[in-house]
């Protein structure tokens, strides 16, 4: 009831559909070109006195739109694709039926918007996001080179079957004895790797020199790596996805923002909880877990807590279950060395 007008917008490369409602019988669509002073002339035209609330999806088009409102002080939110209802016998999906759905859950009060990282943390996002590409071509080349020397029986010249990928263990793979072909396939998949890790290094030497120059983030960095278990990477990354840590308002929200808080079905007293929801960022979220191992050794109360988990559960999934306990609760830990602005002291 704040608002008088409700828009909903579906943002496309060439246009934008968008349908506008009020709390009245008003269902007006109309398609414009992508250009966001166009779309807010057409605000001031039609509904310079109303109050205008805007919304559209998160997707490959980015924040343009949103930060071309917000610098004209027109309300927009950005919201999640996956936070928008959709009936279970929906079968005609487009632009126009898209945007009066968001305009309709805008209006009855369903919506809730993402949080839009601003200025020095977008670009940390940016950095961030250009490191895990690499770490996933590295990741990738290596996955090829595996598959090629067990196609080719080529694994057999390794004792080590697992042996990591040192230099000497490439030094190997370089000279391994094969055929033309093969040669020029395993020469390929280990320049791809060599690229990946060139680049990986050099993205990394770029955030280090980015967090560096900017004080604030330089800041909050020494916050979360006193914490055990959270490195540079880790630390970054979690900077870099969650933005400002001044936006942040309860010590669950990083939790759920990752997917490490539990399904859950409950009626009545019957309490039903299953697995953890998985949203969010998969890449941070493993990050997490990696530095909960680390994080349980360090600790005592880390520890313990740990071990009083896996007490708890079959031993088939006991470690695994209270791994992820600790890392959610490693989640609240963060949240607190940043909403407080201090070091964590190991207990």
């Amino acid at each position: 009831m704040d608002y008088d007008t409700f828009i909903g917008i579906d943002v496309d490369k060439k246009s934008f559909s968008f349908t506008v409602k009020d709390h009245y019988n008003m269902n007006r669509s109309k398609k414009i070109p992508s250009e966001p002073k166009i779309f807010y002339q057409y605000i001031k035209k039609h509904f310079s006195n109303d109050r205008v609330l805007c919304a559209y999806e998160a997707g490959p088009t980015g924040f343009g739109l949103y930060d071309y409102l917000k610098s004209k002080q027109q309300p927009c939110l950005v919201v999640s694709p996956l936070s928008i209802p959709k009936a279970i016998n929906e079968r005609v999906k487009n632009n126009r039926l898209d945007s009066m759905k968001i305009a309709e859950d805008l209006r009855s009060g369903q919506l809730k918007s993402i949080r839009v990282p601003e200025d020095s943390y977008r670009e940390l996002r940016h950095l961030i996001s250009l490191r895990e590409n690499y770490a996933n071509n590295r990741k990738s080349a290596k996955q090829r080179i595996k598959s090629l020397l067990l196609y080719t029986e080529l694994h057999r010249h390794f004792k080590n079957k697992e042996e990591n990928w040192s230099n000497s263990y490439l030094k190997k793979l370089k000279e391994l004895p094969c055929s033309a072909a093969e040669r020029q396939r395993l020469d390929m998949l280990l320049m791809d790797l060599e690229y990946a890790r060139n680049q990986t290094l050099y993205i990394l030497r770029q955030i280090r020199q980015f967090i560096q120059e900017h004080e604030e983030i330089n800041k909050n960095m020494g916050y979360l790596q006193s914490l055990p278990g959270i490195g540079f990477i880790t630390a970054a990354t979690v900077l870099g996805r969650i933005g400002n840590p001044a936006d942040l308002k309860s010590c669950r929200e990083i939790g759920a923002f990752l997917g490490l808080v539990p399904r859950e079905k409950s009626t009545g007293e019957v309490i039903n909880q299953g697995a953890i929801t998985q949203l969010g960022n998969r890449y941070l979220r493993s990050m997490l877990v990696e530095a909960a191992w680390t994080a349980i050794r360090a600790d005592t109360q880390l520890g313990q807590f740990y071990h009083r988990i896996k007490l708890r559960h079959h031993p088939k999934i006991a470690a695994k279950k209270a791994i992820v306990a600790v890392a959610r609760k490693l989640t609240q830990r963060i949240y607190r060395v940043l909403k407080e602005q201090r070091m964590y002291i190991v207990h």
